[in-house]
């Protein structure tokens, strides 16, 4: 954790932050041409500096130029989706310690290795240290209230944002009405920076987050709406809080922000081929919250569409994951987001920007292509697109007008409010498909709801939290995927979703290896701290 607690210099000026990475250098390298840091955390250039390099970091940050991940919050969503029940892998693959449930517990990882549960750590508390010390300064600093309202509410509300996340890793589930006094993360606050403390339980995280939550919601409804997609708006706090809502079964505030995020937020649901356009541009009308990568941050291999996308000559040639046939065929023959996948069986077509016609043959992504398929011929993803096979760039997507839908309905049946519940789901499948029209209750209602969802945001991060606060078994080996191999590659798909390399994913709600094991750095830097059980 050494450059989590001990970072002592921060870039001030927002183009700083473009020109650096955000590795060991870009933490604790102070140019000459940098603000130094008393005045950075009392300045008004300053205190913006800092706020626009929490931004930078949010989608740029590579973990000390680290390969096979990407940067930023979009790699952590791919790869946490990883471990969800609807990726789905038949073949010799990348990321099959995080797909295993293996690599999140294991303690050692660490800058040299970095796992997974290294990786969120760092990248967190790095982002709250950085929050905290512009709450700080802000706090502190004599600047227009209008001024300080903006600074303060966007470093509270990533403040939340990124305690909900590690205490949903790092933590056991919150359950509502217990006492939740189980261990989750440690708290650190604008005057905690550095000293070692103990881990907080999660209802106590959950005390500290509802408070971030309430002031970023208060000064943010004080200022002007930037209308832009790359800062966090008040529309943008609520979609935070209905995210942190519906972690704890508080239907109410769910439905409540959910709506507000969906009419504060200037946002509206794309419709049939706009869904289709490769999720890298954040101009798309469903985005509210993410980011564009200028002319000069070309991150090369290190990007996210460099391992992500199914277009770029790079490090995705060891993505083999396939989207759930299970809920992917439920949908409607109409339904736009069928173009996400490649079902050979269903007689869909590898895109042309797949094929290289220099060497007359398909990119590594699509090995083999139609004739002799070297990839998950059940439904692997095109929903992400790199600018080009030789331009890894992209923009970066944080959070979708669409998840907004989901929460409100699920939150509504959740109330047994039917109606209205089976109403919002409506109004978001019909821009999907246009045959879409449900009448279903009960429970039927809410696992159409969470079909959609599961569909909708399959690679946007949101499924293993889902997964965990519901305590679903995952059952790879049950997946309808499996059905539609024969020969070796069933036998093969089969062996892979069973025996040994299921040994660590949770067969029971209240398993041990929902967790994430706290890093090893932590734990030995920090000796308050409790190491989850292994």
């Amino acid at each position: 954790m050494k450059k989590i607690k001990y970072i002592t210099k921060l870039f001030a000026l927002a183009s700083l932050f473009m020109l650096s990475g955000c590795g060991d250098d870009f933490l604790n390298t102070e140019p000459s041409t940098a603000i130094g840091e008393v005045t950075a955390e009392s300045s008004e250039k300053g205190l913006k500096g800092i706020l626009e390099g929490i931004h930078y970091m949010t989608y740029s940050y590579d973990w000390n130029n680290a390969h096979l991940f990407g940067t930023g919050q979009a790699a952590i969503n791919m790869q946490l989706d990883m471990m969800g029940d609807d990726f789905i892998n038949t073949l010799p693959a990348y990321f099959m310690g995080v797909h295993r449930y293996e690599d999140h517990i294991d303690p050692n990882g660490s800058s040299d290795n970095r796992k997974i549960n290294y990786r969120v750590w760092d990248f967190y508390y790095t982002l709250i240290l950085h929050a905290n010390k512009l709450i700080k300064g802000t706090n502190d600093s004599q600047l227009p209230e209008n001024i300080k309202s903006r600074l303060l509410g966007e470093g509270h509300a990533y403040r939340a944002w990124a305690y909900h996340n590690l205490v949903q890793l790092f933590g056991k589930r919150y359950v509502k009405g217990a006492a939740n006094d189980q261990l989750g993360v440690i708290i650190r606050n604008e005057n905690q920076l550095k000293e070692p403390l103990k881990r907080s339980t999660v209802a106590e995280v959950y005390t500290q987050i509802d408070k971030d939550m309430t002031i970023a919601l208060e000064n943010l409804s004080k200022t002007t709406d930037l209308k832009i997609k790359n800062a966090i708006r008040y529309s943008t706090a609520c979609g935070i809080a209905a995210r942190i809502a519906l972690s704890k079964s508080d239907w109410v505030n769910a439905e409540k922000y959910a709506q507000e995020a969906i009419e504060k937020s200037g946002a509206t649901l794309q419709k049939s081929k706009d869904l289709c356009n490769g999720f890298n541009d954040y101009k798309a009308t469903e985005w509210m919250w993410g980011y564009t990568q200028g002319p000069t941050q070309d991150f090369g291999y290190f990007s996210f569409y460099a391992d992500y996308s199914y277009n770029f000559k790079g490090y995705n040639s060891g993505l083999r994951f396939a989207v759930n046939r299970g809920i992917y065929d439920l949908m409607g023959e109409k339904d736009a987001r069928r173009g996400w996948w490649v079902c050979l069986d269903r007689g869909d077509k590898i895109p042309e920007d797949a094929y290289d016609q220099e060497t007359k043959s398909y990119n590594e992504y699509f090995k083999g292509g139609l004739d002799n398929p070297n990839w998950e011929t059940t439904g692997q993803s095109i929903k992400f697109k790199a600018r080009a096979k030789d331009n890894s760039r992209g923009d970066l997507l944080i959070m979708r007008l669409a998840e907004m839908y989901y929460i409100k309905a699920e939150a509504q049946a959740k109330q047994d409010e039917f109606t209205e519940a089976a109403t919002t789901l409506n109004t978001i499948m019909v821009t999907r498909d246009p045959d879409y029209n449900t009448t279903a209750t009960g429970e039927a209602l809410i696992n159409e709801i969470m079909r959609n969802k599961r569909i909708d945001l399959w690679g946007e991060g949101q499924r293993f939290y889902d997964v965990k606060r519901l305590g679903v078994i995952i059952n790879r080996a049950n997946a309808k995927n499996i059905e539609y191999l024969t020969g070796v590659k069933k036998e093969n798909a089969i062996a892979r979703n069973t025996g040994k390399y299921i040994l660590q994913i949770p067969q029971t709600a209240d398993s041990k290896f929902w967790e994430f094991a706290i890093p090893y750095d932590e734990v030995k830097g920090n000796k308050l701290c409790e190491q989850n059980e292994l």
